[in-house]
């Protein structure tokens, strides 16, 4: 199995990758702005959009103070703060991950109001009551203790705090063979069902669960994220090597075809802390 570290330490988004597009368009990187880095750093389904949607939902508002779990480059937390005014901290496991986030903030002038740390969402180490809202996107397929995630963010909300987030959901067409072969490819430990995640909110003591299906709004995203991992060929195979490459879009082209067989799908979860 891939470990986590390695999948993310070679994924086709990075911030390399990112400051080379953006230099390509002729943007130094004195003049580089929060928008700038957002139409490269999204690294979930549907872009600003899909957050934009995410954020309507969980009533994120200027001031508040957010907790961005599984951060990664911080595309999600920049995002948060200059669009709509909040207080971010992203918690990512991959610390080369961190480090990139945080260079990238820095370079945007977005370090006074978005920070990162290393940390294991399923090990949050915060004081209790100390987030209006905690949010994660397509990230939790990669944790095997869900149960422990989920108990950590109602601890740290405060009362009449937020929950929000998105993940793969894996349906009954889902073969036993299918759910090893994404758990060594893509260090996914433990897919659950749609009405699994509810049920598992609910269990850790959160309320008001509203759950979206948004399996067909995905399937036409992750044709379209393959084309562009498949853009990135000679970028990728001078950065991590031919093998890395050839590997990414061999898993990737069988995680889509799950996906257009219905084995796979996404969804949106909130929930509120009572």
């Amino acid at each position: 199995m891939i470990s986590l570290k390695t999948f993310y330490d070679e994924h086709p988004i990075n911030e390399a990758e990112i400051l080379r597009k953006l230099e390509a368009e002729g943007i130094g990187r004195a003049d580089i702005r929060p928008e700038d880095l957002s139409r490269y750093d999204q690294d979930h389904y549907g872009g600003l959009p899909a957050t934009d949607a995410l954020v309507k939902v969980m009533g994120i508002e200027p001031g508040m103070h957010v907790l961005d779990i599984c951060s990664g480059l911080g595309g999600t937390s920049r995002y948060l703060a200059y669009r709509y005014g909040a207080n971010v901290l992203g918690v990512d496991i991959n610390e080369s991950r961190v480090d990139g986030a945080a260079r990238l903030t820095e370079l945007v002038g977005l370090d006074d109001k978005v920070s990162f740390q290393v940390g294991d969402a399923a090990r949050l180490d915060m004081e209790e009551g100390s987030f209006d809202r905690a949010i994660s996107q397509e990230s939790f397929l990669h944790i095997a203790d869900k149960e422990a995630v989920f108990a950590g963010c109602l601890h740290i909300l405060k009362p009449e705090g937020v929950f929000g987030f998105t993940d793969w959901i894996a349906t009954e067409k889902l073969s036993d063979e299918a759910r090893k072969t994404i758990a060594d490819t893509f260090a996914a430990p433990r897919l659950i069902g749609y009405g699994d995640y509810g049920a598992m909110l609910e269990a850790a003591g959160f309320v008001a669960v509203r759950a979206e299906n948004v399996s067909n709004e995905w399937r036409e995203i992750l044709k379209e994220r393959l084309e562009m991992f498949r853009s990135l060929e000679q970028e990728t195979v001078a950065r991590f090597g031919r093998e890395r490459f050839d590997t990414y879009i061999r898993n990737y082209e069988f995680f889509v075809g799950q996906i257009a067989a219905g084995a796979l799908g996404g969804g949106r979860f909130v929930a509120r802390k009572h």
